[in-house]
């Protein structure tokens, strides 16, 4: 799996910027020179990836994410947590506190890309102990979500080997947009045989993406046009949907006061410090 994208936010698409920069609540349109070449007559698939990598951060704070899934056995049960990520060497890590619901208050979450898998640890504040995760990873959805890390990497096109084309362009509810497909490579961890994007021109977000298995579509993202915002020198939606057609259940999230800090501490992406400080 590639560290390339984020997302959660997860996909939440965003890219480098100033330091500490806020969220400024306004709409945007990028006017760097990566979209500037993507939105060129002539836009290749090479010139959407760069201008998408481009709106990728090294490292992000997420003051609040919201977190719904309808479906589930918690139908309609709201999560809410702050998130810290940060890439280094084209590897992840992402650390979760969670504020709300109660019972949850004060569980804390590490998960970390290491060279050939990776890792989830979790606090337990009524333990007051950090364990080790079995069986949990990037496909895992977050918190019982039908949002996992690798699905939201691969809505970006990141997957480590495979194929990227650019298969055509038109509008999603009056916003032009690319048509991406996305191929993983042989090796790659992954159920789908390909991800159909739509990546909106303006700001090179990804707006929409279906994951296509051997007998058709699985799974459904969708971000709100009408969300995007500014922070920094990134753009990204603040509300995402993620669809399972195959089991009917809906998540839903909300992004709230993302910040790009030129740094983050250590020891919030350390095993035996995470639960420590924020």
């Amino acid at each position: 799996m590639s560290g390339r994208a984020f997302a959660v936010a997860i996909a939440l698409a965003a890219g480098g910027a100033s330091a500490d920069a806020g969220d400024t609540g306004a709409a945007v349109e990028h006017d760097d020179a990566a979209v500037a070449d993507a939105a060129d007559t002539a836009a290749t698939a090479d010139s959407v990836m760069r201008c998408m990598r481009e709106n990728i951060p090294e490292r992000l704070r997420l003051r609040e994410l919201r977190l719904r899934t309808e479906g589930g056995d918690d139908d309609g049960r709201e999560l809410r947590a702050l998130v810290y990520l940060r890439r280094n060497e084209g590897r992840a890590a992402m650390t979760t506190y969670v504020e709300a619901p109660s019972d949850m208050a004060g569980t804390a979450y590490l998960w970390r890309e290491l060279e050939s898998r990776d890792e989830t640890f979790v606090f337990i504040p009524e333990l007051n102990r950090v364990r080790r995760v079995i069986g949990s990873g990037a496909d895992s959805g977050l918190f019982d979500s039908e949002f996992s890390m690798r699905d939201l990497q691969q809505a970006q096109g990141a997957f480590s080997s495979g194929e990227q084309s650019l298969t055509g362009s038109d509008a999603l509810d009056g916003r032009p947009v690319w048509r991406m497909r996305f191929v993983p490579g042989p090796e790659e961890p992954t159920v789908y045989l390909h991800v159909d994007a739509a990546v909106d021109q303006a700001s090179c977000v990804t707006l929409q993406a279906e994951f296509v298995d051997g007998n058709g579509v699985v799974k459904r993202f969708s971000a709100d046009p009408e969300s995007l915002h500014a922070a920094g020198g990134v753009t990204y939606a603040r509300r995402l949907r993620m669809h399972n057609l195959r089991n009917q259940r809906t998540s839903h999230a909300e992004l709230s006061e993302l910040e790009l800090p030129e740094s983050l501490p250590q020891r919030i992406f350390l095993p035996n410090a995470f639960f420590l400080g924020r």
